[in-house]
């Protein structure tokens, strides 16, 4: 599973940084970037809403994209 909260509370809280994060979680810099720039991009500060969870944040960092359709569009 994500790490996407404890990405976010250890940037916004602790003040580490994105190597100390990706060392402490277990991740790489690179998806701990794209973990803080998107939370950025998207308005989701810290702290976060009370009945955040990761499955809320990884819908609204990562939503699902339809698949192209087989078909031509009129």
């Amino acid at each position: 599973m994500r790490q996407i909260i404890e990405v976010l509370r250890l940037k916004h809280e602790v003040g580490l940084s994105h190597d100390r994060i990706a060392r402490a979680c277990g991740l790489s810099k690179g998806v701990v970037g794209k973990y803080v720039s998107q939370a950025q991009a998207k308005g989701i500060t810290w702290p976060l809403p009370e009945d955040a969870d990761e499955a809320w944040l990884e819908a609204r960092l990562f939503p699902v994209k339809a698949p192209p359709s087989r078909f031509a569009e009129p």
